[in-house]
């Protein structure tokens, strides 16, 4: 053998030591990893379904993330819009029409109670998670309901809902509190032994415009009486002319309609009698004039006990309306005065109203999409809620409403007026007819979109297992195999390392 020979025999066994210690760090890192390599070369022909195995696994990861996120955000919704329908029905109890009892403060205890529920209820409203406000149609960075303060009394110089409501009240009793009507003096004729031939008095609205009663009709069975109008266009105005008695019994009846449609009426009927000891009577008196008179004092009695009555109840809940009504970026409207009490026309009262509410209210048929979340490739989940959407609005409209009215006189007036609102706020609460509420309509909307979020997300994890399964396939190791494989390395390294070190410490005259 030549010297030649040896060296090249050495520098061979080196090399294969070298690349055996190689595959055994290669093979010991797969035993510790379980992966075939730390790169997509590393698994051969099958990398281009790895590669996008392992990209749609990061997209379902991605969706999950949204998915927990937006789950957070629905069933922090779906308690609080339980809670709601709860207020709504316990408000139908607290608005109780047989309770009217005024505390030291000025306040019912219905009222009392009612506070409490408001004050529950925006601040329900006012939820927050992490920054996003549930209630506030999008991410908001402030609370999207007002002070319940702050709604009843204003704020920084702009108006609250007991303003607007002072406002209204003006504006439809009108100066005298007969609902924007004027009862005329009788107008009375004598024959030669001063003897009255025939009284006349008239009812007349003072003006065309949509506050205070309106003269619907006037009907009667009275002899002697002539009735003349309304006319079909307003103002309206009513003559009732007496040219004789009228008999025991007889009666007549005055519908008025109420703002601000004026398409409900409430009746006013009287019955000519001998006493006035029972309600809902005129004295037939001595001679006629003294008879119109009675029936003009009576009929100017009931229309004013009805305007500080029922009509103030729904002109509170006219003006609660007005400035509750906000959505998809409605302007309040208000009085145009003053002075309110002769007022003919509203105007926009934007810019000098406290916004109740300041969450996102952009135009729109469709809160939920204020909110989404891509929870798939082709799906998105919308879950917007606007806490002044028309349910939401109506709950904090009757409590307010309610709360903001003032029956501290404790008179039988302030009575009939609390009863009067107490079952229009109740109306509003509950519409008669309506069997569900609108707060679980939007509960209904948040369940499916909850619904839909939990089933994809059952979805999504199937499908990833099966994704990483293949992919455990494709980069994984037979574990077994590779410690194997390590100890035939090992066993091959060391005969290798004792034969290496018999050659290299050969010597010339070794081989000599």
């Amino acid at each position: 053998m030549t010297i030649g020979n040896i060296t090249t025999s050495r520098n061979y066994l080196t090399r294969q030591l070298s690349e055996m210690n190689d595959l055994l760090a290669e093979k010991t890192t797969q035993l510790a990893t379980g992966k075939v390599g730390s790169t997509f070369g590393d698994v051969g022909d099958r990398r281009l379904l790895d590669i996008q195995l392992t990209q749609k696994v990061s997209m379902i990861e991605t969706y999950q993330e949204t998915i927990t996120v937006a789950n957070l955000h629905l069933e922090t919704m779906t308690m609080s819009l339980e809670r709601l329908e709860d207020i709504r029905r316990d408000g139908k109890t607290a608005l109780d029409t047989n309770d009217f009892v005024v505390q030291d403060d000025g306040q019912t205890q219905t009222q009392s109670r009612a506070e409490l529920l408001l004050n529950e209820t925006l601040n329900i409203l006012n939820t927050e998670i992490a920054g996003y406000y549930v209630f506030g149609g999008t991410d908001a960075i402030d609370s999207p309901v007002a002070s319940m303060d702050a709604i009843l009394n204003g704020a920084d110089g702009l108006d609250g809902l007991k303003t607007y409501m002072s406002e209204f009240a003006a504006a439809n009793l009108g100066a005298t509190n007969t609902g924007r009507t004027t009862i005329s003096a009788l107008t009375t004729n004598y024959d030669g032994f001063g003897d009255p031939t025939d009284s006349t008095f008239s009812i007349t609205e003072d003006g065309a415009h949509d506050f205070g009663f309106d003269i619907a009709s006037v009907t009667s069975s009275l002899s002697n009486v002539t009735i003349t109008g309304p006319a079909a266009a307003d103002p309206d105005n009513v003559d009732i002319a007496f040219t004789g008695q009228p008999a025991l019994g007889e009666k007549i009846t005055i519908e008025l309609s109420l703002p601000p449609d004026h398409a409900e009426t409430i009746s006013i009927e009287l019955t000519a009698a001998i006493t006035a000891e029972a309600e809902g009577t005129f004295v037939v008196g001595t001679d006629l004039e003294e008879t119109a008179q009675n029936m003009r004092d009576a009929i100017a009695a009931e229309i004013e006990n009805q305007a500080l009555t029922t009509l103030r109840a729904v002109s509170d809940e006219w003006a609660s309306d007005e400035f509750f009504s906000t959505f998809a970026g409605e302007e309040p409207q208000r009085v145009d005065g003053p002075p309110y009490d002769t007022a003919t026309a509203m105007v926009a009262g934007g810019s000098t109203t406290v916004s109740w509410y300041s969450g996102r209210n952009t135009a729109t048929a469709d809160p939920r999409t204020d909110k989404n979340a891509v929870i798939d490739t082709s799906l998105t989940v919308n879950y917007g809620v606007r806490a002044n959407e028309t349910p939401l609005k109506e709950l904090v409209q009757s409590l307010a409403t309610f709360v903001a009215a003032d029956f501290s006189g404790a008179t039988a007036t302030d009575e009939e007026y609390y009863n009067a609102l107490s079952t229009d706020m109740r109306t509003i609460l509950q519409p008669s007819g309506v069997d569900q509420s609108g707060i679980v309509d939007i509960s209904t909307d948040i369940a499916i979109a909850h619904r839909t979020m939990s089933l994809t997300d059952d979805r999504h994890g199937q499908i990833k297992n099966s994704y990483e399964s293949t992919i455990a396939e494709i980069e994984g190791v037979d574990q077994e195999l590779v410690a194997a494989q390590i100890l035939t390395l090992q066993n091959n390294i060391e005969v290798s390392y004792r034969a290496s070190a018999i050659i290299f410490n050969l010597t010339l005259s070794d081989y000599l």
